[in-house]
């Protein structure tokens, strides 16, 4: 009797003990992983106070582009896909939910039973004989049970926390999307709008070239040159055939990218993309630094979604830590049941009937405790991953923004430079026009100057797509673009 007792005492100090040492982490809200950041960007632009719309595709001012990024976040399938799996994460929290509830069954049953003759003499305390009656007898049966396990150690309530920290997960995915479409969007119009371009400015180059040909091919039969400028020129044309189809072929190339941005087939669809040549020309490259946000604080990156996702992801992981530390600990199982049998049914419910059972039920997990280790050494290195990753997502957000906004800086120097070299080409040309039309320089000077002017026209038109992208980029880097 006193092993007994000892034994019942040492069973429940072992189990307070283990209450006690596991209820701070088990019931306790995860540790926020704290991650030092700069105070400021590396690149940072020093700008004036202005304001910057946060749906900043339209700062551009481009109705157009408006419309092909409202139809995109309404038919990519990407991001439609993404929207779904925020509704597929919700349906593990409501299935852990159901955990929280006891399992209730009910039952009826009607069986049929004969009875031997021995039996029935055998329960009549007589002899067996020949001559005993056989018992044929109805049983109906009816109960009500009821299974419910104590959430002693909060494994179940730390699996509804771990799958609502996941629909977090799915959510900021789902923005990650989002603002990756956006930028592929509005990249790829401003794409299809300079190839354009370039296509109408190379293919007047090309008439100018050929221009140039006749021309030396007239004074090299005339025997004023050599055939070394026709070869030249030649080459020159081929140059210029290859470069057109290259930019006819890309420009093909992206308006079936952004087909499939827009959820559409690339044969139903059509993109017409207004060019005007004299909005890159007289456009001041300054306006460009207006489409940056002043004084960024280094804090925005934080609202980055795929920061926000990493650092939901590490609670997600540390829940399931959790939850894998309570498979160590007894499972408390309360069980009951309560019903009615009796061989008629006009006196089924009734007192005499009924039977009823209670008990509690405690399975102490002691054979399969490597499998338990193993699950739990796997959890704590998944936290740990997912803590990494966290970090990780922090150094890299702050790389790119500092890489954007560098590239941008440096191609707005670029910028600057191919605006002055095409206002030099256009007043040489305006000198050379004046002069081939006053006698005083050849046709062939003429064109050439007019190649030059097309040359940096054409420069100008690719290195202000460039620059557009770099702000875009920047744009993406800050996460902007989820709230109107």
């Amino acid at each position: 009797m006193k092993i007994k007792k000892t034994l019942l005492l040492f069973f429940f100090t072992a189990l307070g003990s283990m209450f006690f040492l596991s209820g701070c982490s088990l019931y306790t809200h995860p540790k926020k992983i704290t991650v030092k950041i700069p105070k400021k960007f590396k690149y940072a632009l020093n700008n004036e106070n202005f304001k910057i719309k946060n749906d900043w595709w339209k700062n551009f001012k481009s109705n157009k582009l408006d419309n092909i990024v409202s139809k995109a976040l309404k038919n990519n399938l990407n991001y439609l896909i993404a929207i779904k799996n925020i509704k597929v994460a919700k349906t593990y929290v409501s299935q852990n939910e159901s955990n929280l509830f006891p399992t209730v069954n009910f039952s009826y049953e009607a069986t049929r039973n004969k009875m031997p003759s021995y039996q029935t003499a055998l329960s009549s305390g007589g002899s067996v004989s020949g001559s005993s009656p056989t018992v044929i007898y109805n049983l109906n049966q009816a109960g009500l049970s009821a299974s419910y396990e104590l959430d002693v150690w909060n494994q179940v309530n730390n699996a509804v926390k771990q799958a609502k920290a996941n629909v977090s997960v799915s959510k900021e995915d789902a923005d990650v999307v989002k603002l990756t479409l956006i930028s592929n969007v509005a990249q790829a119009y401003f794409q299809i709008q300079s190839l354009k371009e370039s296509i109408v400015n190379l293919k007047k180059e090309y008439k100018a070239e050929k221009e140039i040909l006749k021309l030396y091919e007239v004074q090299y039969k005339d025997g004023l040159t050599n055939a070394e400028p026709i070869v030249n020129t030649k080459t020159n044309l081929e140059i210029l055939r290859t470069d057109l189809n290259d930019s006819i072929k890309q420009k093909d190339i992206t308006q079936n990218t952004l087909a499939y941005y827009l959820g559409k087939f690339p044969e139903n669809f059509k993109l017409s993309v207004k060019t005007n040549i004299k909005n890159v020309l007289n456009f001041n490259g300054n306006r460009y630094s207006k489409l940056i946000p002043p004084n960024i604080p280094s804090e925005i990156l934080t609202q980055r979604p795929d920061v926000k996702e990493a650092e939901y992801n590490v609670l997600a992981y540390a829940y399931a830590k959790k939850e894998s530390l309570a498979n160590f600990f007894p499972v408390f199982n309360l069980t009951g049941s309560y019903g009615y049998a009796s061989p008629s049914l006009n006196n089924f419910i009734a007192d005499a009937n009924s039977v009823w059972n209670f008990g509690l039920d405690i399975l102490a997990p002691i054979f399969n405790y490597k499998t338990n280790i193993s699950i739990y050494k796997r959890s704590k290195l998944q936290y740990q991953q997912a803590v990494l990753n966290y970090r990780n997502t922090i150094i890299n957000a702050f790389s790119e923004t500092d890489s954007d906004l560098a590239d941008f800086q440096k191609d707005m120097q670029t910028l600057k430079s191919y605006e002055k070299n095409y206002r030099y080409a256009l007043k040489l040309f305006n000198i050379y026009k004046v002069q081939y039309k006053t006698g005083i320089s050849s046709k062939i000077t003429y064109l050439t100057y007019k190649e030059n002017l097309l040359n940096s026209e054409y420069n100008l038109i690719n290195q202000n797509l460039l620059v557009k992208e770099d702000v875009i980029n920047v744009y993406n880097a800050l996460g902007m673009g989820l709230k109107d």
